[in-house]
């Protein structure tokens, strides 16, 4: 799949969607092209990103929902920021393994983690239990229709990538002022720009292939939520997701005291899988 060129400031209509106006956005740190984002929040902006994601393959463009920082927070004459900060270069995905990135969150984890958190793991202990395995059961396409038409209005977002899961590295949304990760995958001994958003990159390519999980809102209030076409349907294979989500991110559906049981109930079935850092 070739990426796309996202429009020109203005109106848009990207393969047989007509957007409203939008701007193009760039990266905070180095001025590179991030996305095209509608310049106000869009009332029907789950269906708008349902019919550009099935339009993907012809378009090269992937849709994003978008959340901006809020106008009070902005400095004056600033436009809406969306977490576009640090772009990194996706080739390097390439290399990079979920299992790895996520068996070295769970042990960083283990750092600082009391008996009590340690229970948050149950029935797994100090060793990443593994990636689970695929999900190949669809949920069917009107409820998922359903769920997207149900999600309030946001920002569209436009980005040149070749899939969802790229999309975090190449808009350069990062989660934190700063991304760390050394060279080699799964150690945390150096800085470096972008480092978080190829580690979730990572993840998301693995979720995309075994749950077909597409990258569906990230935003400036370092939460991010991915569509789920395949979510498991056994409390079994819910409990191995579990604990990769427990590693991936600070709260799972907004919940910070969530264990790898609680989150594992809160995924069966479900299409909508919600991720947040502190």
């Amino acid at each position: 799949m070739t990426a796309g060129i996202v429009p020109d400031d203005g109106p848009a209509t990207v393969g047989s969607v007509a957007l409203p106006a939008g701007t193009r956005q760039y990266t905070a740190d180095s001025g590179e092209l991030a996305a095209w984002v509608t310049e106000e929040p869009a009332p029907d902006a789950g269906l708008l990103w349902l019919a550009l994601s099935a339009a993907q393959a012809e378009t090269g463009l992937v849709p994003v929902l978008l959340h901006a920082d809020p106008p009070e927070r902005r400095p004056p004459g600033e436009g809406p920021y969306f977490g576009f900060c640090h772009r990194a270069d996706p080739a390097l995905l390439d290399h990079m393994s979920a299992a790895d990135v996520l068996a070295a969150e769970w042990d960083a984890g283990l750092e600082y983690a009391d008996v009590r958190w340690r229970d948050h793991r149950a029935p797994y202990g100090d060793r990443f239990p593994g990636l689970a395995p695929a999900e190949h059961v669809s949920l069917p396409p009107d409820g998922l229709r359903r769920t997207v038409s149900a999600l309030p209005p946001a920002h569209l977002g436009l980005v040149s990538a070749n899939r969802p899961a790229d999309v975090p590295a190449i808009a350069g949304w990062s989660v934190f002022g700063t991304d760390f990760v050394s060279p080699d995958p799964g150690s945390f001994e150096f800085y470096l720009p972008g480092a978080r958003s190829l580690m979730i990159g990572a993840v998301l390519r693995s979720w995309e292939e075994r749950f077909g999980a597409r990258l569906l809102r990230i935003g400036a209030d370092a939460i991010l939520q991915v569509l789920a076409e395949r979510p498991p349907r056994t409390l079994e294979l819910a409990m191995r997701l579990a604990a990769e989500c427990y590693a991936f991110a600070d709260e799972v559906d907004r919940s910070a005291a969530g264990t790898v049981q609680s989150i594992a109930e809160r995924l069966v079935g479900a299409p909508v899988w919600t991720f947040w850092w502190d």
